[in-house]
């Protein structure tokens, strides 16, 4: 399946916070990315919807293995084009 650039931004921005922090929520994702939380949350639900994320009853966010794999493809093609 392919993402558009912005599905790409928010999934490597989830994966590089998953890194530095146990718990993400979109509020998270909206600080880092300086995004309106309604923006953030309809691109969590889209990104739910295919099957790259899942949300607890809480709120937190927690990337499938798709969206991990995804996400750790567009890190590492990024860390290479800017090394």
């Amino acid at each position: 399946m392919s993402l558009h650039e912005s599905a790409e931004m928010y999934l490597e921005t989830i994966y590089q916070l998953s890194l530095q922090q146990q718990t993400i929520r979109s509020v998270d994702v909206a600080e880092a990315l300086n995004y309106s939380r309604p923006s953030v949350s309809r691109a969590v639900g889209l990104l739910r919807q295919d099957g790259y994320l899942e949300m607890d009853k809480d709120g937190f966010l927690k990337l499938t293995e798709l969206g991990a794999n995804t996400a750790k493809e567009i890190y590492e093609r990024h860390t290479v084009l800017s090394a």
